[in-house]
């Protein structure tokens, strides 16, 4: 009876220390930047903050990742390089997409009218900790203000 102890102790430790980990919590948008701006096309580039619940850290090693503004799709971001999470705390993911120009002015007339625009994202990232390597969807959905100087 002793000897099946410690291996099912072992077992159980591995199973649960291996479990997917929370997803990481959605906190806004920092520093927008438009770069180029173009009559058919226009870049912009802005700093994602999330947090960590997870008393671990992890590595962001990809990921891809609709976006809508106003439920309207204005393009994609991909990342493609190593980000590290720490554990139980914020950290940024800088994007960068190229979206059609029209579609930039057409959301940003009613986003100064209303002084927020809701903002969707949907894709996935794979994350790493350890030697494991999970892909983790992406969803979030929420109104984010702006603080608009002129």
């Amino acid at each position: 009876m002793k000897k099946f102890v410690l291996p099912t102790l072992l077992v159980l430790g591995l199973l649960t220390s291996c479990k997917q980990p929370l997803l990481p919590e959605y906190a806004g948008v920092e520093n927008i930047r438009m770069a180029d701006i173009g009559t058919n096309e226009s870049a912009v580039s802005a700093d994602i903050k999330y947090y960590n619940p997870n008393p671990y850290p992890m590595k962001l090693k990809q990921g891809e990742v609709g976006v809508f503004i106003n439920d309207r799709y204005v393009g994609k971001t991909m990342l493609d390089t190593a980000i590290a999470i720490p554990a139980r705390d914020s950290f940024l993911i800088p994007v960068s997409m190229k979206l059609e120009t029209k579609q930039v002015f057409s959301n940003a007339l009613s986003a100064v009218l209303s002084g927020s625009v809701k903002v969707k994202l949907e894709g996935f990232a794979r994350v790493s900790r350890g030697g494991l390597t999970m892909k983790l969807p992406v969803h979030y959905e929420g109104e984010q203000k702006l603080d608009l100087h002129f």
